[in-house]
């Protein structure tokens, strides 16, 4: 089975925390995720932008206090 381009009901559970579609949305704006809401209230997120989160959140920046002999 492949898996699903967007995140399923129990991993949006996990993500969020929270089971009711209000508090994850709520979550989701708080903690900056971009997401859709379909036509019946529930919280979509595709897998690629939450793969692209992680990805953008986890590099570091440069430390260009080093160019200059400075530590920071």
């Amino acid at each position: 089975m492949s898996e699903s381009f967007i995140l399923t009901e129990n991993e949006l559970k996990l993500l969020t925390g929270r089971s009711q579609k209000n508090l994850q949305i709520k979550w989701l704006k708080d903690n900056k995720f971009n997401f859709y809401v379909n036509s019946i209230g529930k919280p979509i997120i595709l897998r690629s932008s939450l793969n692209q989160k992680v990805i953008i959140e986890h590099k570091e920046e440069p430390n260009f206090g080093a160019l200059n002999g400075k530590e920071t």
